[in-house]
């Protein structure tokens, strides 16, 4: 296991700070302007000073050696000035779990990764790298999020070289460990694998995909461009009518929006979610985010197919909302038997009465459900690429949408004093947002095709 701080977030960083040199040169330059005011000289002074820092700051990150290697023989650390080698016969556990880093405005927790030598062995590491895991001495090499890891690949070949020294306490990575005793120990329970698994799960994302798309071009149709016709229409009448009328379509398109775009959203996060039965609770992972239901609540109810918009032709088990999928959204298909028992099981020791009758439902649905996985879970990762490309295709699609509300503040100006500017204004946040999320489309496209080609071959 290898890892190292990709060149490509290096060569970012010496970009940026080049550039940052040219504006202090810039900058530079116009102290010297003739005639320029004693404030603005201070003014521009101060902005070079913070240039300045911020090219340190960059080019301290591209330069700092970032070196993580473990194999059968031990570790083998360089992280900046930090030089370490430790032999696995040195080495208690190896932790994962989480801390909390400040935030702008708030506190936040990031996974990170630990060494905790043997008692008497010595570290020797500097501030910024040491910290205690109950209560013993360890290093915290890094977190997570800093080096961009396959976190799936890299918690299979932690835990083939650290065995029983590895201790994964962060539960979305804790469902990453190749064995199931070693989930099911961590997890206090059993983990339920991510439905339909593979590449169905991947087809039946594209599915629900479509019909997303589908309903996003209705809504652009039906909502934005009559929006911003009638708003057009209405100032030329009277510029205060034609503002009343922005505003009421503004609050229309949002609620279409959030009505119908969304309808297929938490299905298509349910197919990805993995979950586990802990004790009497149901844990959800979605992304970083972790939620628990109680499965003793009394709240527990078997959803049939057709009861919930968005959900297709899937059996969903709910606390009432929908938390788990017991069937596949596009085929139908019900989930393996023995994780509808599971359910069932925990369900029915519950001293509610709803609770049983859950139970009751899923058995019926598991004497229905085939034993074991009849499809081949491989095959995802080309999928999985398609999906992102049309993911990608949102970009263009969101385009149109700020292209739209850009033409519209155009024919405006013709003939209103504030309205026509104050549209065309909001353009250049909703044109900044595009631009960012067109990056993280691309980014994602990206990745998606870098796993694909590295799958493959």
């Amino acid at each position: 296991m290898n890892l190292r701080r990709p060149v490509s977030s290096r060569v970012f960083a010496v970009v940026f700070a080049a550039l940052l040199v040219g504006l202090v040169g810039y900058l530079v330059s116009l102290q010297f302007t003739v005639g320029a005011s004693v404030s603005g000289r201070l003014c521009i002074g101060a902005t070079s000073l913070i240039a300045l820092l911020m090219v340190v700051s960059f080019l301290r990150y591209a330069l700092q050696r970032f070196q993580v290697d473990a194999d059968r023989d031990g570790w083998t650390v360089r992280i900046g000035r930090y030089r370490g080698d430790l032999r696995w016969a040195e080495i208690s556990a190896v932790v994962i779990e989480n801390r909390e880093i400040e935030g702008r405005d708030h506190r936040r927790t990031v996974p990170a990764l630990y060494l905790v030598p043997d008692p008497g062995v010595s570290l020797d590491t500097p501030r910024d790298l040491q910290a205690t895991v109950d209560g013993r001495p360890a290093v915290r090499l890094f977190d997570l999020a800093d080096p961009k890891i396959e976190e799936k690949q890299f918690i299979g070949d932690l835990a083939r070289l650290a065995g029983d020294r590895l201790e994964v306490r962060v539960h979305r990575l804790n469902l990453m460990l190749p064995s199931e005793d070693a989930r099911q120990r961590l997890n206090g329970g059993k983990a339920l694998p991510a439905f339909p698994p593979g590449a169905q799960g991947v087809r039946t994302q594209r599915r629900l995909n479509r019909r997303r798309f589908l309903l996003f071009v209705g809504w652009y149709l039906f909502a934005v461009v009559p929006a911003l016709l009638l708003t057009g229409f209405a100032a030329r009448l009277h510029e205060l009518l034609g503002a009343a009328v922005a505003v009421m379509g503004l609050l229309t398109v949002v609620a279409a929006y959030a009505q119908f775009v969304t309808m297929f959203s938490h299905a298509t996060d349910l197919v990805d979610t993995e979950v586990a039965i802990a004790g009497t609770e149901l844990v959800q992972v979605i992304g970083d985010r972790t939620h628990r239901d109680d499965m003793h609540g009394g709240k527990a109810v078997v959803l049939p197919p057709g009861t919930r918009r968005g959900y297709g032709k899937a059996w969903l088990l709910g606390f009432p909302h929908a938390v788990v999928l017991l069937g596949d959204p596009r085929t139908g298909r019900l989930r393996d038997h023995a994780d509808l028992r599971a359910l069932s099981a925990v369900l029915r020791e519950s001293p509610h009465e709803a609770d049983w009758a859950a139970a009751r439902d899923i058995d019926s649905l598991a004497l229905r459900s085939q034993v074991g996985d009849p499809t081949e879970p491989g095959g995802a990762e080309n999928t999985r690429l398609w999906i992102s490309l049309t993911k990608a295709g949102r970009i263009l699609a969101w385009a149109v949408v700020v292209g739209s509300v850009l033409l519209a503040g155009g024919w405006m100006l013709e003939s209103t004093h504030y309205l026509g500017g104050a549209v065309t204004f909001i353009c250049v946040p909703l044109a900044t947002v595009w631009a960012l999320y067109a990056l993280y489309r691309i980014l994602a496209l990206l990745g998606a095709a870098w796993q694909a080609v590295r799958k493959n071959h």
